[in-house]
């Protein structure tokens, strides 16, 4: 690693501490979001696409990142699920979320609430033993494997033993589940005493409170906002959110069975991870 290169790191507990550092420090965050309105700007239509020099964390060196409208609005670059290393191919969040495991030192047993994707064949290269798994419908027994050698879990009813896992990676999956409290509780039993969870979502850093955008009613389906798809890795036709968390996360963490919960925000214009600070939701168990 290059050491001349700089990264902010803030760390907190809660959304009064939150909301009092960002009272006091807006023009931080403005710097932040600054270099990005010049890289906004080189973007003239919907097909265009411009790269941004950079260091990356994957491939230990210089690198171009591509940055472009896919994900987005039409209007404003995605930042988090853009900036796509031309080396390694990972973007952003993925980027960013290999260094946030490197950085807490993870090690042992883990899991991974994905299969196929590149940040699982890129960990699972680092962790030999690590389980992966996607969700691949009700009709799926928990542990089961499939004919493409893919491990089903459904993370409200784990397959994996009591304190079986020294640490837990979970990346934008429990904003698609309805009851995601009981996946919480799920993940706890799974990890060792000190075990660490790291979990992206999507997050409203101002917002006390989740947002619900649907639930479920008798099993059905009830949109309370304009319904909201993501990516779906296995069968590609998009996966409804339930949700968008806010500071209730904390408490639901602590509730489910973690001893400690908070968000370390990250941004570094040196490893291309800008668009103001991105949200890691940490978790001890």
């Amino acid at each position: 690693m290059n050491t001349a290169l700089s990264q902010w790191r803030q760390t907190f507990r809660s959304h009064a501490a939150f909301a009092a550092w960002h009272a006091a420090n807006a023009a931080v965050l403005d710097d932040q979001w600054r270099p990005t309105i010049a890289l906004q700007a080189a973007l003239r239509d919907r097909k265009a696409s411009a790269a941004v020099p950079g260091y990356c964390w994957i491939c230990q060196g210089p690198s171009q990142f591509l940055y472009d409208l896919e994900y987005s609005n039409g209007h404003d670059v995605n930042w988090r699920e853009r900036l796509v290393c031309a080396r390694c191919g990972l973007n952003n969040r993925l980027r960013l979320t290999v260094q946030v495991i490197d950085a807490e030192g993870l090690r042992g047993r883990g899991y991974l609430t994905e299969h196929v994707t590149p940040l699982a064949r890129l960990l699972l290269d680092r962790f030999p033993g690590l389980v992966t798994s996607e969700y691949l419908g009700p009709d799926h027994a928990p542990g089961q494997v499939s004919r493409q050698g893919i491990r089903h879990e459904d993370l409200r009813r784990l397959s994996l033993a009591d304190a079986s896992a020294d640490f837990v990676v979970s990346c934008d999956v429990l904003e698609h589940i309805a009851d995601y409290d009981t996946a919480l509780r799920e993940l706890a039993r799974v990890l060792v005493p000190g075990g660490l969870a790291v979990i992206t979502v999507p997050f409203l850093a101002h917002s006390p409170d989740n947002l619900v955008r649907a639930r479920l009613e008798g099993g059905r389906v009830v949109h309370l906002l304009e319904p909201e798809y993501h990516g779906d890795p296995v069968g590609g036709q998009g996966v409804l959110c339930y949700h968008h968390f806010g500071w209730q996360l904390l408490d639901d963490l602590r509730h489910a069975g973690f001893a400690d919960a908070w968000l370390d925000l990250y941004w570094s214009a040196d490893y291309a991870n800008l668009g103001g600070p991105q949200v890691f939701v940490m978790a001890r168990r």
